[in-house]
């Protein structure tokens, strides 16, 4: 009986702790960002704009799955 008990305890906390899958803004923002940066002249100017895009990605997945 304990054992049933802590094993569903175990599923339910599992669950709580589980992450969510990504929206499909994140996606589609990141896309938009890139066509922005794709429009600068200068190659030092655009890799800083995609790694940027990059950084915008990270935190708008890590918003999407952990939440705050």
């Amino acid at each position: 009986m304990v054992k049933k008990v802590l094993l569903s305890a175990l599923v339910m906390a599992a669950l709580l702790v589980a992450p969510r899958p990504a929206k499909a803004g994140c996606n589609s923002d990141l896309l938009d960002c890139y066509v922005r940066a794709a429009t600068i002249d200068s190659f030092w100017y655009r890799t800083a704009a995609a790694l940027n895009c990059e950084l915008d990605y990270a935190d708008c997945l890590r918003l999407a799955v952990v939440g705050s």
